[in-house]
C-alpha cells in the first residue's frame, strides 16, 4: 500500500512536470519568432538605409485602396496595401523601403504574415513561395500584405478609370473620417474582385509575371518575413474573383486541339497496363496517342500487351515498342519520346488509375502556356484520400513529397492540397511537358540517373532554364506506388544505387539544394515531417548546446524490450542537417563541428511522463562499455496522432548534438535506454541506424 502511495505521488509530479514542459514547447512558432524577431532587429539596425529613406510611402487599408487609387491625389513614392484587420508589423515599412531601394527593377512586392490572437499570443504563420503566377492564378495568396511604387500605376489602368469608376468626392470624404475613427470594414466582393483582379493581377502582368523568368530573375518580389499581424486566420480569396482576368485559366476549347503523346514504361505488368489504359479511354475526350515502352516482358505477356493495343487501335492510336535490355527508366522515356507525334509529352506510370474526365485538358491546359515547365498531378494511394504525391519540395537532405500521408478530405497549409500550385518539381508518375521544352533541356538523364531522382533531374533542368513548374492539386489520379517496380529502400544494392544517385542529383543542381524558392526557408527541413511547420530547431542548433557522452557499462540483456519503440530519423554531422550534403568540396564540415542525433521514441501502453530517456551508442565489434547521451525532449503531434494506447505521448521527440571531438573516430549502433522515475524498470531498444563518428 505504502508503495503504491508513493507510486501514485511520484507518476503525480512526472504528470505535472510533463504538462509544464509541453505547454512551454507547444507554440513553437510564438518561441521561435521571439528569438528570430531580435535577430531581425540587429540585421535591420546595422545596415544603411540611406536610400530607402528617401521614398515617401503611405500604408492603406484594403476597404479604402480603391478609392484611394482612383482620388486622382499626389501619391507616395509607396503604397503598402494591407487588410483591415490587423496591423503592420513595426519593422515592415523599413523591410519594404529597403526592399525597393536595393530591387530598383522591381515594382511589386509581397511579404508573410500570421496571426495574433487575442491573448497576444502568435500563430497561424503564411510563410509564403518566392512569386508564383500559376499559384497566384489559383488563389490571392499575397493575402494581407503587399506594396507597390505608385508609379507602376502609369502602367496600368485599374478600373479603367472612367468616370463613373471614381468616387464622388462625398463619399471619399466620409471614407477619410471612417479611417481616422480606425472603422473596419469587412471587403465585399467587388472590393476584392477590384483589389485582385484590377489592380494587382494588371501590376503582375505589366511587371512580366506571366512570362519566362529572365536570367532567374524573379519579376516580382517577396520578402520572406513577417510584415503583418492579422487578428483572424487570413482565408486566401478564391480565384473566381479573376475568371476572366487572364488566359492561361482552364478553357476545355483551349486545351482539346493539342496532340499529347502518353508514354508508359511498362514490363511484365499486362493487367496492370490494361487498368491503366481502360481508365485512359473511359476519361479521355481530348486527342492522344499511346506510347508503350517495354525493356524486355516474357513472351506471353508480350502477346497479352499486343493484343491489348490492338484492341485500343480499333478505337484510338497507340505503338508498342519493345526493346529489352536492363530497367532504365530515364531510357525508355527517351526512346517514347523519340517516336512521339504530338506537341505534348505525358510520361505516365502504367500503374496510374484514372477516373475524372478532362484530367488531360487540365494538364495540357497548363503545359501549353509558353512560361510553363513541367505539369504534374495530385495523385492519392488508391481508393482512399491519402495523399502520395502533391508537389516535391527540397530540403536540405534532398527531394520529398510534402504533404505524403496525410489526409486529403483536410485543407493544408492555406490550401497548398487544392489548389493549382507552383513547384519546384513534380513526379515521372505523371509528368507532362511540351515536346520542344523537354528537347531543349535535353530529355532524362539516362547515364546518371536510371532508376530515380530521374523525373526530379528533368524539372529542376527546366525550372534553371527560367520556366514555372506546376502540380495540379485541384483535380487527382490514383497512383498504385511502386506497385511495378517494388521499394527499393528494401533491398540493400537498389538503397546504395538510390544513394548514389541522389548524390548525383545534388551535386548537379547545389543552388536548389541550398533554397527552394517554393518553399520558405523558415519552415521544417526535416524530411520525416510532411506537413508545413516551422524550423524552430533550426535557429536552435545553429547555436547549439552540445552534450557530453559517458561512458556506462552496457546495460543488462534482459533490459532489452521492443515494447520500447525507436525511431531514429537523422544520424550525421551537423552540418549535414543544417545546409545538406554539399557542405564542402571534399565534404568536410564547414560551419558547426559536431553530430546530430534526432528520432522518436515511446513505451506501448504507457504513460510516457514517467520515463527519462538516454540515447546509447554501441560501438561495432564490442558489447561493452557503452556512451550514455542526455536528450532534448521534442513536440510530435504527428506521432501522437498515430499512437492510441499511450499516456502523455506528444513529446516523443527526441534530439541531442555532440562535439565531433567527444567520441573515437568509428561506427556506433544506436539505442535507447527507459528509465521508469517511478519504479526500477529499466527499458532498452536498438536501431539498425548507425552513427558515423569520422
Amino acid at each position: 500500500m505504502i508503495k503504491e502511495t508513493i507510486k501514485k505521488h511520484l507518476t503525480e509530479k512526472r504528470d505535472e512536470a510533463y504538462r509544464k514542459e509541453l505547454a512551454a514547447k507547444s507554440n513553437t512558432y510564438a518561441l521561435w519568432y521571439r528569438e528570430h524577431k531580435y535577430e531581425l532587429s540587429r540585421r535591420i539596425e546595422s545596415k544603411d538605409h540611406t536610400a530607402a529613406d528617401a521614398f515617401t510611402v503611405e500604408a492603406v487599408r484594403y476597404s479604402h485602396l480603391r478609392n484611394y487609387i482612383l482620388s486622382g491625389k499626389t501619391m507616395p513614392d509607396i503604397i503598402i496595401a494591407h487588410d483591415d484587420d490587423g496591423v503592420l508589423t513595426d519593422y515592415a515599412e523599413m523591410l519594404i523601403r529597403d526592399f525597393f531601394a536595393d530591387n530598383p527593377r522591381i515594382g511589386l512586392v509581397y511579404g508573410d504574415e500570421d496571426r495574433i490572437d487575442e491573448d497576444g499570443e502568435l500563430r497561424d504563420f503564411w510563410f509564403k513561395p518566392d512569386w508564383s503566377p500559376d499559384t497566384f492564378l489559383s488563389t490571392f495568396y499575397f493575402g494581407s500584405v503587399f506594396a507597390f511604387r505608385s508609379s507602376e500605376l502609369a502602367m496600368i489602368n485599374p478600373g479603367q478609370r472612367s468616370a463613373q469608376d471614381i468616387e464622388p468626392r462625398s463619399r471619399i470624404e466620409t471614407d477619410r473620417e471612417e479611417e481616422e475613427k480606425a472603422a473596419k470594414t469587412d471587403l465585399d466582393v467587388a472590393q476584392k474582385s477590384w483589389i485582385y483582379g484590377k489592380l494587382v493581377m494588371k501590376l503582375a502582368q505589366a511587371a512580366g509575371g506571366f512570362t519566362k523568368r529572365h536570367r532567374g530573375r524573379y519579376p516580382i518580389g517577396h520578402i520572406s518575413e513577417i510584415l503583418f499581424h492579422a487578428s483572424k486566420k487570413p482565408e486566401p480569396w478564391d480565384s473566381d474573383l479573376i475568371r476572366s482576368s487572364l488566359t492561361g485559366r482552364y478553357s476545355e476549347e483551349s486545351a482539346s486541339g493539342r496532340l499529347v503523346s502518353i508514354i508508359i514504361p511498362s514490363k511484365d505488368n499486362p493487367q496492370v497496363l490494361s487498368t491503366c489504359i481502360r481508365s485512359i479511354e473511359n476519361n479521355t475526350k481530348s486527342p492522344y496517342e499511346l506510347i508503350v515502352v517495354d525493356n524486355g516482358s516474357s513472351p506471353e505477356n508480350r502477346r497479352k500487351v499486343e493484343a491489348l493495343l490492338e484492341k485500343h487501335n480499333e478505337t484510338g492510336r497507340a505503338e508498342y515498342i519493345y526493346e529489352p535490355m536492363p530497367f532504365n527508366f530515364s531510357r525508355m522515356c527517351n526512346i517514347g519520346a523519340s517516336q512521339a507525334n504530338g506537341e505534348l509529352l505525358l510520361f505516365l506510370n502504367d500503374d496510374i488509375e484514372i477516373f475524372r474526365p478532362m484530367w488531360l485538358a487540365y494538364l495540357s491546359e497548363k503545359a501549353k502556356l509558353p512560361y510553363v515547365g513541367a505539369v504534374g498531378m495530385k495523385l492519392l494511394y488508391p481508393g482512399s484520400e491519402i495523399i502520395q504525391h502533391a508537389g516535391v519540395v527540397n530540403v536540405h537532405a534532398g527531394p520529398i513529397h510534402k504533404l505524403q500521408y496525410c489526409d486529403n478530405k483536410e485543407v493544408h497549409y492555406f490550401g497548398f492540397n487544392k489548389g493549382v500550385r507552383n513547384v519546384i518539381a513534380v513526379t515521372g508518375a505523371c509528368l507532362m511537358v511540351r515536346t520542344n521544352l523537354f528537347q531543349e533541356v535535353g530529355g532524362f538523364d539516362e547515364e546518371k540517373y536510371a532508376v530515380a531522382f530521374n523525373d526530379i533531374d528533368l524539372c529542376l533542368k527546366i525550372y534553371e532554364k527560367g520556366y514555372y513548374n506546376v502540380v495540379r492539386n485541384n483535380m487527382y489520379l490514383f497512383h498504385h506506388e511502386s506497385l511495378s517496380r517494388g521499394d527499393d529502400r528494401k533491398d540493400e544494392v537498389k538503397a546504395q544505387r538510390l544513394s548514389r544517385e541522389q548524390e548525383a542529383l545534388l551535386s548537379a543542381h547545389p543552388d536548389l539544394f541550398r533554397r527552394d524558392p517554393f518553399y520558405h526557408d523558415y519552415l521544417v527541413q526535416d524530411p520525416a515531417v510532411t506537413q508545413f511547420e516551422i524550423a524552430a530547431e533550426d535557429v536552435e542548433l545553429r547555436n547549439p548546446h552540445y552534450v557530453t557522452p559517458v561512458r556506462r557499462s552496457a546495460p543488462p540483456e534482459k533490459w532489452t524490450d521492443p515494447v520500447l519503440r525507436l525511431g531514429v530519423e537523422f544520424a550525421n554531422s551537423l552540418d549535414r542537417w543544417l545546409t545538406g550534403p554539399l557542405t564542402g568540396e571534399s565534404g568536410e564540415s564547414t560551419l558547426n563541428k559536431g553530430y546530430y542525433i534526432k528520432g522518436y521514441s515511446f513505451v506501448i501502453n504507457a504513460d510516457n511522463a514517467i520515463y527519462d530517456r538516454r540515447l546509447l551508442l554501441r560501438p561495432d565489434g564490442a558489447s561493452d562499455p557503452v556512451w550514455e547521451i542526455e536528450i532534448e525532449n521534442m513536440l510530435r503531434l504527428d506521432i501522437a496522432e498515430n499512437l492510441t494506447d499511450q499516456i502523455n505521448d506528444k513529446l516523443t521527440g527526441f534530439g541531442a548534438v555532440i562535439k565531433d571531438t567527444a567520441m573515437e573516430k568509428g561506427t556506433y549502433q544506436i539505442g535507447m535506454l527507459a528509465i521508469d522515475k517511478t519504479s526500477r524498470q529499466r527499458l532498452v531498444n536498438w536501431s539498425d541506424v548507425k552513427l558515423v563518428v569520422r
